[in-house]
C-alpha cells in the first residue's frame, strides 16, 4: 500500500470518527433536551362523568291553568303538561325591571337619576285609571327617582309607571319591547312574546315554565330582589301603597308578582329563600290561568309548601376508588378523595355533570396533598370541594422518560 493511499484511509477513518461522535453528541443533545423539557403530565378522571341524587322530586300541579316550579340556580325542574303560550297580565313586569335594572343598574343605598312628572305623566295617568288599569296616581311637577319608579311598578303594579320606564330607557314603548323579545329569545323564553311593557294586552303572552327563566335571572339582582320583598312603599302624591302581593311574609314569600285580567285570569310567580350555609337559594313558583287572583296566590302557596322540604343538602356517596383517580402513563396513579363529607344543595332526581381539574403538576406528590377540585355542575350551580391522593405520585424513572422519548 502506498504512502498516499494509507494517508487517504488515515483521513477516512478520521472523517468518520467525527461524523459518528457528532452524531452521538447530536443524539445525546436532543435526548438530554426531551428529557427536561418534555415532561409528562399527570391527569385526572372522575370515577364517573355524572351523578343523580336519589329519589324523584314530586309536584302536585293545579288543575287549572299551569304551572312550573324551578329555582335561581337550576332553572326550570318541573312544570304542568299543559304548557303553551296565555296571556300573563303584570306578570310581564318582571322582564320590564330586569331590563331596567340592566340598563341602568343600581347600587345598594342608590337611589338613580330623578324624574320630574309633567302633565303628559299625569294626563297618562287619568286615561290609565278611567280604563280601570292599575295605576301610580302622580301629580304635574312631582319628582320620582330611578327607584321609586320601580317600587311603583313592582309593588302597586302601576301600569303608567311601565309606560314611563319604557319610553325612559328605549325612547319609545315600541322600542322598548322590542328590547323584550330580544331579551326573551336569548333567555330561550321560546313561548313567550310580549306587546307592551306592562302586560295589558292581551297579546303578550308567555308560559309558565318561561317565566321561571326570566323570574330565575331577574333575582339575581339584589335591588330587584330588595324591591320585589317590599310590603309597601310612600310617594309624595299617592301616598302610602301596598304590595298586591299579599303572600309576602307568609308561606317563606318573599316575592315576586302578580297579574290579573280578564284574558290572563289570576298569575302568581313566587320566590322563596332555602338558607344553605352562607348561600341564600330561590325556589320559584309560578301559576298561570287561575280563576280569581286569589286562586293563584292560594295554589302557589300550596305548591311552595309541597315543594320546599325537597330542597336541601344531600350527601354525594364516593366508590370504593374515590371521586376520581389520577393516572399517568408509568403507573404511579392515586385514588382521589375528599377529607370531609361532599354533600351538594339540590332535589331528589337531580343529575349533575362531574368534573376534576388538577391544581398540582410538579412531582413527586406526597400523599394526603390537597391536588385536585372537585366540581359538580347542575344549571347554573357549580360546587367545588378539594380532593387529596390517597398514594404518593412519583415521577417517571430515569430510564422510562430517556425510552419514552425516543420512541414517542
Amino acid at each position: 500500500m502506498s504512502m498516499s493511499q494509507k494517508r487517504y484511509l488515515t483521513r477516512s477513518w478520521i472523517i468518520r470518527g467525527f461524523v459518528i461522535l457528532f452524531s452521538i453528541t447530536l443524539l445525546s443533545t436532543i435526548g438530554i433536551i426531551h428529557f427536561h423539557h418534555n415532561q409528562p403530565k399527570i391527569q385526572a378522571t372522575p370515577t364517573s362523568p355524572t351523578i343523580t341524587l336519589p329519589g324523584e322530586l314530586s309536584v302536585t300541579f293545579p288543575t287549572q291553568g299551569q304551572s312550573a316550579v324551578g329555582t335561581d340556580h337550576f332553572g326550570v325542574i318541573a312544570s304542568s303538561p299543559d304548557q303553551s303560550s296565555v296571556p300573563i297580565a303584570s306578570v310581564t313586569k318582571i322582564m320590564t325591571a330586569y331590563l331596567i335594572l340592566k340598563a341602568h343598574p343600581l347600587q345598594a343605598g342608590d337611589v338613580g337619576p330623578t324624574f320630574t312628572m309633567t302633565a303628559q305623566e299625569v294626563r297618562e295617568y287619568l286615561e290609565d285609571e278611567a280604563q280601570d288599569y292599575s295605576v301610580l296616581k302622580v301629580g304635574e311637577g312631582e319628582t320620582l327617582t330611578e327607584r321609586q319608579l320601580l317600587e311603583a311598578l313592582m309593588l302597586p303594579s302601576a301600569d303608567n309607571i311601565a309606560t314611563f320606564l319604557a319610553r325612559w330607557d328605549a325612547g319609545s314603548e315600541d322600542a322598548f319591547v322590542e328590547k323584550m323579545n330580544k331579551a326573551a329569545q336569548a333567555l330561550g323564553m321560546t313561548q313567550t312574546h310580549y306587546a307592551d311593557a306592562s302586560g295589558v294586552s292581551s297579546s303578550t303572552v308567555s308560559s309558565a315554565a318561561d317565566q321561571i327563566k326570566i323570574a330565575q335571572t331577574a333575582m339575581k339582582d339584589p335591588i330587584f330582589r330588595e324591591i320585589v320583598a317590599m310590603p309597601e312603599a310612600n310617594f309624595t302624591v299617592a301616598g302610602l301603597v301596598y304590595n298586591v302581593n299579599n303572600l309576602l311574609g307568609t308561606h317563606g314569600v318573599v316575592g315576586i308578582k302578580t297579574g290579573n285580567t280578564m284574558a290572563a285570569g289570576g298569575c302568581f310567580v313566587s320566590a322563596t329563600p332555602v338558607n344553605v350555609g352562607t348561600e341564600t337559594h330561590y325556589i320559584i313558583g309560578v301559576v298561570l290561568g287561575q280563576e280569581t287572583l286569589r286562586n293563584a296566590l292560594d295554589a302557589n302557596a300550596e305548591l311552595l309548601d309541597e315543594v320546599r322540604s325537597a330542597f336541601k343538602l344531600y350527601p354525594v356517596p364516593t366508590s370504593p376508588n374515590g371521586f376520581g383517580q389520577v393516572i399517568n402513563a408509568w403507573n404511579s396513579n392515586s385514588s382521589l378523595y375528599s377529607a370531609e363529607p361532599v354533600q351538594i344543595f339540590g332535589y331528589p332526581g337531580m343529575t349533575a355533570d362531574v368534573s376534576i381539574s388538577l391544581s398540582k403538576q410538579d412531582l413527586p406528590i406526597s400523599r394526603d396533598e390537597n391536588i385536585a377540585t372537585l366540581k359538580i355542575k347542575s344549571g347554573q350551580s357549580v360546587q367545588n370541594f378539594p380532593l387529596r391522593n390517597s398514594e404518593q405520585i412519583n415521577p417517571p424513572s430515569v430510564v422510562w422518560r430517556f425510552f419514552r422519548n425516543w420512541l414517542s
